[in-house]
């Protein structure tokens, strides 16, 4: 926490030393690391204004508020710096977990557009957002419960779909947490 006080026209009393002081470890608390601060107090015809300059990883944050009384001044453009760094960290938090549309199949921009501007009907569970990630394709090929089991044992696959030779329908084996294989017909 750097903390750096100027006065222009004024005197910078230590109380307003010690409110700079509490708010920027209040704000370094927001943004989870240190801050560097800058106050710049000044005193033009019967107003206070306060000029405050933050910085941290590299963003930097300015606030200018003019009041009657100086310790206002100061809370004041406080309140600005701590919502401008908060407005920020939310941009760059939804730009993180935001999916690039290059990274979607040339089909499902438009999808991917109208949903994202459809408002969910239920309440979503608190956490991270889940997404559905086509990893590959599978061939259904045509064999029985027995075989498909055979072929999980040999690689390293956690299910296999194939279509049962038998009844000629779409079946997934899957290999159990307790080792055993369980079967899902459809």
């Amino acid at each position: 926490m750097a903390v750096e006080c100027t006065g222009r026209n004024v005197e910078i009393t230590p109380s307003l030393m010690n409110l700079a002081r509490e708010r920027t470890e209040r704000l370094e608390r927001h943004l989870g690391g240190p801050a560097s601060v800058r106050v710049v107090l000044s005193h033009e015809r019967h107003r206070f204004g306060a000029e405050i300059i933050a910085t941290h990883r590299r963003r930097r944050w300015n606030a200018h508020e003019y009041t009657a009384n100086p310790r206002a001044a100061v809370a004041l453009a406080f309140e600005k710096i701590d919502a401008q760094a908060k407005k920020d960290l939310e941009k760059r938090r939804d730009r993180k977990n935001r999916t690039s549309p290059r990274l979607l199949p040339a089909a499902e921009p438009e999808m991917a557009a109208a949903a994202s501007r459809k408002k969910p009907e239920r309440a979503a569970p608190a956490g991270p957002e889940r997404r559905i990630v086509r990893s590959a394709r599978l061939a259904v090929k045509p064999m029985s419960a027995e075989e498909a089991a055979l072929k999980i044992e040999t690689t390293e696959d956690e299910f296999v779909v194939f279509r049962d030779s038998g009844t000629e329908k779409i079946s997934v084996l899957y290999r159990r947490r307790d080792g055993n294989f369980g079967l899902i017909e459809c």
